[in-house]
């Protein structure tokens, strides 16, 4: 399943950036929208297929979008780590400029 044909199936257009929550709550739209035991007997093979490929997509998305979120959290915690070794390094050159003046 291509990434524009799983938005299309949730609702979004193609090329678009859902958050996890917009995919959540379009997933659970679609799906109540789909479900086959909503349907007639004669209409419950169709939307069984369709009930299956909105589930793909929402696979697919959610798949997607929680790499971006692995990717984001890594970043978060590089900058925190370079933000403590800044302030490690602010508190220790003050250090040395209070040692020099106290002598």
């Amino acid at each position: 399943m291509q990434g524009d044909e799983a938005r299309l199936l949730l609702g979004f257009p193609p090329n678009s950036r859902p958050t996890l929550s917009q995919v959540k709550a379009a997933y659970r739209k679609r799906v109540w929208e789909s479900h086959p035991d909503l349907f007639p007997l004669h209409e419950k093979p169709g939307a069984e297929s369709k009930f299956k490929l909105i589930s793909e997509a929402y696979t697919y998305l959610q798949t997607g979008n929680s790499s971006f979120l692995f990717v984001s959290r890594d970043i978060s915690k590089n900058l925190n780590r370079g933000l403590q070794a800044l302030k490690n390094g602010l508190e220790n050159l003050l250090e040395v400029d209070e040692a020099a003046i106290l002598h």
